[in-house]
């Protein structure tokens, strides 16, 4: 399993939405399908998140209702391995869509360009003759301007397992371009000094998958100290970026094949902010 899922936050049309990245990614598939148990946040039966696996990556698609919108603070950098296929996928993307960069020639690729689709979720797609791939990318503009390297190496000092591989600057020292891998995964952070309207939002956010009750604890101390604590193991950072915590085994406490006791288990996290594992496995036990 990887340590890090994109988690992405729809109103409304998530199993629409998962099937149209499904049939526009390579190596794709619907993993799972979970629903809501109670009323009190979306309608009883409801879709509550599908994960899906796209080019290789575990993505979660989560129907949480009309709070948050996606920008592109937060794009996924695609590197596609043929002609063929960065023609497809952007001909797939861009249908309804808006275009940020135009679709063409740049002094960095033969094939570049970046999109906002249908649903707002934000697209880099470059021609790399490599494997289909998703990467996060990280753009930081407006009060954020000049973090992005900071932000960098904090993240790698609280996630651990991390490691620059390489920057590239401007002639101001702000980043135009970084690559850095924590737990094997690679990211990517910019910064953009361009008088942009938009910032992080939460309903772009990282499960980050823990192994045990000290980690959880450790991440949400590291990460909320000088950021902010949202319920249900959401956590917001210093620069406005949304990580969750994850036990190993929630999928099995949310389990809804018992409809009573993943109702118990849920009833008792929408009272935490931090998770308290414990808790949770005393409820599915009931």
């Amino acid at each position: 399993m990887s340590k890090f899922s994109p988690c992405l936050w729809f109103d409304g049309k998530v199993e629409e939405a998962a099937e149209f990245y499904v049939n526009a990614f390579e190596e794709s598939n619907i993993d799972k399908v979970d629903y809501y148990v109670d009323s009190e946040h979306q309608p009883k039966g409801s879709v509550l998140t599908i994960t899906t696996t796209l080019a290789g990556q575990e993505v979660i698609l989560l129907n949480g209702g009309p709070e948050f919108n996606f920008t592109p603070a937060i794009s996924f950098f695609v590197e596609c391995e043929t002609t063929e296929q960065i023609d497809k996928l952007w001909e797939t993307l861009s249908h309804n869509g808006e275009v940020l960069m135009e679709f063409g020639e740049y002094p960095f690729s033969k094939k570049y360009g970046w999109l906002n689709d249908q649903y707002g979720v934000s697209w880099q797609l470059v021609l790399s003759e490599t494997p289909q791939s998703i990467t996060p990318s990280f753009l930081f503009v407006g009060k954020q301007f000049g973090k992005a390297e900071e932000a960098m190496n904090q993240w790698i000092e609280i996630f651990g397992d991390g490691k620059v591989e390489y920057v590239q600057k401007n002639p101001d020292g702000t980043v135009a371009q970084a690559l850095f891998i924590m737990h094997g995964q690679p990211f990517r952070v910019m910064d953009s000094g361009e008088a942009h309207d938009f910032t992080f939002t939460m309903a772009t956010s990282f499960y980050v998958y823990c192994k045990d009750q000290a980690e959880i604890d450790q991440l949400w101390d590291a990460v909320t100290a000088k950021g902010k604590e949202w319920p249900c193991g959401w956590m917001e950072d210093e620069y406005g970026v949304c990580w969750q915590t994850v036990t190993n085994d929630l999928e099995k406490l949310l389990d809804n094949s018992d409809p009573d006791r993943a109702y118990r288990v849920m009833q008792e996290l929408y009272k935490m902010k931090r998770i308290d594992i414990d808790t949770l496995r005393k409820a599915y036990k009931g």
